[in-house]
């Protein structure tokens, strides 16, 4: 179904946003968005969803700025359960969203973001069933041809979307017995491939240099490359020095400052906390 849904989606062209501007729908969120006056677009966004549950411009909003919160409200030292009921009412929120607008690439970018947010809090090994339909989410999207850029790219597709698959490819185990229980498997060369994608879609963003810079130093530690280690670290090592434009660039500023200290963590890294990727509760005998 969804390989039809994409031959549909490029046969009808793809759907293009492009740049906000004060033409923009919703330009007044759009703005507190910006300002990152998140509570306060998360109200004005709800009373408009009141009048229009419709408005698909309005449930994505209503996502990001939730979204915002919980990146700056909770760490990993925050209570798991908060979390997780948080993260799964903004996914209710986010069907609902596409009951109403079935296919929506925005709306489906923003549940394969929820998911990831439950599967990071919750453990990737825990979550490993949802990791399908993430994967599939964010091809989705990348292939729809949306492209949204935010007043100053705090949000950019489909940079993000690339980027949220160079964070898959890394965080999901590269084992086999991954791929027969969740239908996928990690694979470092295609997180670096998606990330440098990323990278040079919306360029010099923090929170996509330093996953690009993890998943190198990821790559140097596992094939015992000296020059992809010695690469990302310089990566994680620019991207420390530079100014934070967003609030959750101090959040990742603190954790490249981490990653520096003790780049061995590297693999399992996530905003969320370290990942336990133990092999043992899937380990089994080996295929023939």
């Amino acid at each position: 179904m969804l390989a039809l849904w994409l031959l549909v989606t490029a046969a009808l062209g793809a759907p293009s946003v492009g740049q906000v501007t004060p033409a923009s729908p919703h330009y007044a969120l759009e703005e507190d968005y910006h300002l990152g006056r998140y509570r306060e677009g998360l109200a004005s966004c709800e009373a408009l969803l009141r009048e229009h549950p419709e408005d698909p411009n309005l449930a994505f909003m209503r996502f990001r700025f939730r979204f915002e919160l919980g990146e700056s409200g909770f760490s990993a030292a925050s209570d798991q359960r908060e979390r997780l009921a948080y993260y799964r009412d903004m996914l209710a929120q986010v069907e609902e969203g596409l009951r109403y607008n079935p296919g929506d690439p925005h709306l489906v970018f923003c549940r394969s973001l929820g998911l990831g947010r439950l599967a990071t809090t919750e453990g990737v090994m825990a979550s490993l069933f949802s990791a399908a339909e993430i994967e599939s989410d964010l091809l989705y999207t990348v292939n729809s041809g949306l492209q949204y850029r935010s007043i100053a790219g705090e949000e950019d597709v489909p940079s993000h979307p690339l980027l949220a698959l160079g964070i898959f490819y890394r965080l999901v185990p590269d084992w086999w017995i991954v791929e027969v229980v969740a239908g996928v498997r990690g694979d470092l060369d295609k997180s670096l491939a998606y990330l440098q994608r990323a990278d040079a879609a919306a360029p010099g963003q923090i929170q996509v240099l330093k996953e690009l810079g993890v998943t190198e130093v990821c790559m140097g530690q596992q094939r015992d490359d000296a020059r992809r280690l010695a690469h990302g670290l310089e990566t994680l090592r620019t991207v420390a020095t530079m100014p934070a434009r967003i609030p959750t660039d101090r959040v990742d500023l603190t954790h490249v400052s981490l990653l520096l200290q003790d780049p061995s963590r590297a693999c399992d890294y996530s905003r969320d906390g370290y990942q336990d990727r133990a092999r043992a509760s899937l380990e089994s005998p080996a295929p023939p």
